[in-house]
């Protein structure tokens, strides 16, 4: 196993930490790597289930300056489990809240560089319940059934698809196929 022999930080933002690692290898080799590090517990992204179909929104994503196709998601509050923030974050953001939350798997966003876990939760027997929530602007909220998205991946006629949402279709339909 690798081993990190020194790390400091370089930059931190309300919302980041960049570090510098230096590892020496099991054949002595030496490198400095960067990291980003989150300030939080995490985050979450559910896939809401209504009925035979499934919910996504399309939110502003700052980074791409273009709106992006993604499942409910958001942070873990300190404090907060991860199906406390997935009912939370359904209700602030497509208006329901789930009385069967399935935590299904935890994804590594880009392990060699960012240490931040996203925890994949499927919401059934959804219920109207809304919570106000900090977006900045209202959300769209976009359904498509289960069986269209499960044929043609429909979701490639928008131009920006957060990366997850294939992770967690993929969960999503496997999880559906050992039931």
């Amino acid at each position: 196993m690798p081993k990190i022999f020194r790390k400091s930080v370089i930059a931190q933002t309300r919302l980041f930490k960049i570090q510098e690692l230096d590892i020496k290898f099991s054949n002595n080799e030496q490198r400095t790597y960067e990291t980003i590090s989150g300030t939080g517990e995490g985050a979450v992204m559910i896939v809401p289930v209504l009925g035979n179909d499934l919910v996504l929104i399309s939110e502003y994503a700052a980074a791409v300056d273009d709106y992006s196709i993604t499942f409910p998601k958001g942070k873990i509050d300190k404090g907060e489990t991860i199906l406390e923030a997935a009912n939370r974050e359904l209700q602030e953001e497509i208006g329901y809240m789930s009385s069967n939350l399935e935590h299904v798997h935890t994804l590594d966003l880009a392990p060699g560089y960012i240490d931040h876990k996203t925890h994949i939760v499927i919401a059934r027997d959804l219920q109207k319940s809304s919570l106000r929530g900090d977006e900045p602007e209202p959300l769209k909220i976009i359904q498509h059934s289960i069986d269209e998205i499960k044929k043609s991946y429909c979701l490639t006629n928008y131009s920006h698809v957060d990366s997850r949402v294939y992770s967690s279709l993929y969960i999503f339909f496997n999880s559906q196929n050992n039931k």
